[in-house]
């Protein structure tokens, strides 16, 4: 099913505080991917989005994608990421890591000065399902509160649950605080220690199978950070277009949740373990 959401075409961008790259605004070549059109999604009521965990996604058509990026910011890989989504032009949405956003802020700013949408992955990326209601609530909302000071913009209230181990209390939760619920409809599998080329390969016969999607990576892998600028020539090559999602509101800061307890910070070498950002025991749907 496709959730419908407010969109805006090239012609109607003008308004947007981020518009979209256009290719002919692109400074490295004339022939870049760039953003075919912009889609505000309204997160009222906290709706889920991506078929493999959810009964519905976002109002793509055919062949449209949407790129999204966890676990960041990260000091040796998201600067590469972020190069090559900059020469293709291409705008994309970053669930960052509220720990990694405090220790690398100034990274994640280079993910705000470039027009890319931001919205939070819990504090320490711990697995939501393992944890008592209350200190899974610190998790999400000291979270959002890093990734915003950090960011230095107003973040979206996007949400992804690490390692898509969501809960039906913390949904609840994100439906109270209005925050939009992210999976995906194509894994690029690439927190599995795969190779670039596997990684495009893989990613793209998904696509064609889905015929478009949400697509989830890893700004923290560097065959992710390797594999991205053949990725986006194949998406070109492909004719898929890229949708750059942005919320209808942006976030408020909850400050009647309290922020002491959380587990200890994530770290560069918590985020090197596989299992620290699998998603392959990703449950069935949860239905509110």
């Amino acid at each position: 099913m496709r959730y419908r959401v407010a969109s805006l075409s090239m012609c109607a961008l003008a308004s947007l505080s981020v518009p979209p790259a256009t290719a002919s605004e692109c400074h490295h070549h004339e022939t870049a991917l760039g953003v075919s059109r912009v889609l505000h999604v309204d997160t009222t009521d906290g709706p889920l989005f991506g078929t493999l965990q959810y009964e519905q996604t976002l109002d793509l058509e055919p062949k449209e994608v949407v790129l999204t990026f966890d676990d960041g910011p990260h000091p040796y890989t998201t600067g590469r990421v972020l190069e090559a989504l900059r020469k293709e032009c291409v705008k994309a949405t970053f669930f960052p890591v509220g720990n990694m956003a405090e220790q690398y802020s100034q990274v994640l700013q280079e993910v705000s000065a470039d027009g890319h949408t931001i919205g939070a992955h819990t504090w320490s990326h711990r697995n939501m399902r393992r944890l008592s209601k209350a200190r899974a609530t610190q998790q999400i909302e000291r979270g959002f509160r890093a990734v915003d000071e950090a960011a230095d913009i107003q973040i979206a209230p996007f949400f992804r649950f690490p390692g898509l181990k969501d809960s039906k209390a913390m949904i609840a939760h994100a439906a109270r605080q209005n925050y939009a619920v992210f999976s995906t409809d194509v894994t690029s599998d690439d927190w599995r220690g795969i190779g670039p080329r596997t990684i495009i390969r893989r990613t793209m016969t998904r696509l064609r199978r889905q015929n478009g999607g949400i697509v989830l990576f890893h700004d923290t892998k560097r065959a992710t950070a390797t594999a991205l600028p053949g990725l986006l020539k194949a998406l070109k090559k492909d004719g898929y277009r890229i949708v750059h999602i942005v919320p209808h509101q942006t976030y408020d800061a909850l400050r009647d949740v309290p922020t002491t307890g959380v587990p200890e910070a994530a770290t560069v070498a918590d985020l090197k373990d596989p299992s620290h950002t699998g998603t392959d025991d990703a449950r069935a749907p949860i239905k509110r």
